[in-house]
């Protein structure tokens, strides 16, 4: 016979077995402290098998917590790097303390390091 790996049809043979010896009284006499046993684990198995399934339900329910949290903590973040650039002011450099980046006047550049588009570059 082959082996039985999956714990459902583990559950389904022991059940069977179970079965089988209530069909056959004359054997349940030999078994019974047997069947008792495997009574016992099958119920052990079955509560095992239902508190993995409860810490799997309540992991993915953290995780989605979690996700809430995280969501609701970006949101946030937001208002108070949009209220300290209102206060502060937009080109206010304590504004990089929020992870903001102030608004800085552009250098300029020397009209002759870009000639137009047309003209060839002095030399």
């Amino acid at each position: 016979m082959a082996s039985i790996n999956s714990l459902a049809d583990v559950l389904l043979d022991w059940e069977g077995l179970l079965a089988a010896l209530l069909e056959h009284p004359e054997l349940a006499e030999l078994l019974g402290a047997e069947r008792v046993v495997l009574e016992r684990d099958l119920a052990e198995v079955r509560a095992l098998k239902a508190r993995q399934e409860a810490q799997r339900a309540g992991a993915q329910e953290m995780t989605q917590r979690i996700k809430e949290v995280v969501t609701h903590g970006k949101e946030v973040a937001i208002t108070i790097r949009a209220v300290a650039k209102g206060k502060l002011g937009y080109r206010n450099e304590r504004l990089v303390h929020f992870k903001v980046a102030p608004v800085r006047k552009r250098p300029r550049k020397p009209a002759a390091a870009n000639p137009p588009a047309g003209e060839p570059a002095a030399e």
